[in-house]
């Protein structure tokens, strides 16, 4: 086993192709030093125009079933894939704004690197860091691996 500052990784992902690559590095890494892996997925309510909200748009109480099964979906399969590898994981889905369960999820399992996709869900051929992927890197208190 090789040496590494490491003990424990945390990977975010909802899917994307970026997250896929992502999630597959940090079970390659995983494996090749013996660590443990925390698989989050995030999911955030839709927002809509309210007018007694703050700045005029309020929460929907929860995200889509249809999003929470897709959620759940892509945690089995990263449940499988570490398991597949012999390593220790836990998935966790998790509500809210990303950057900030990335993070709390980070600092709860105490987490020494975070492994992030370099664009979320939402493609843009002229953004190579999403909004929460630079959030994240800027207010994590560990490396953050950004994975093209």
């Amino acid at each position: 086993m090789a040496d590494t500052p490491f003990k424990r990784i945390l990977v975010g992902t909802l899917g994307s192709p970026w997250s896929q690559r992502a999630l597959e590095l940090a079970v390659n890494m995983a494996k090749a030093y013996r660590i443990e892996l925390v698989v989050v997925a995030v999911l955030t309510p839709a927002y809509v125009p309210e007018k007694k909200a703050p700045f005029g748009i309020g929460a929907v109480s929860r995200p889509d079933e249809n999003m929470r099964q897709l959620a759940q979906g892509v945690l089995e399969k990263a449940a499988s894939l570490a398991q597949a590898n012999g390593i220790k994981a836990v998935c966790e889905l998790r509500e809210g704004r990303v950057a900030d369960e990335i993070l709390k999820s980070a600092e709860g399992y105490r987490c020494d690197l975070i492994i992030i996709g370099s664009r979320g869900q939402r493609e843009s051929s002229h953004v190579t860091l999403g909004e929460a992927g630079n959030e994240v890197v800027r207010k994590a208190p560990v490396p953050v691996m950004v994975v093209k």
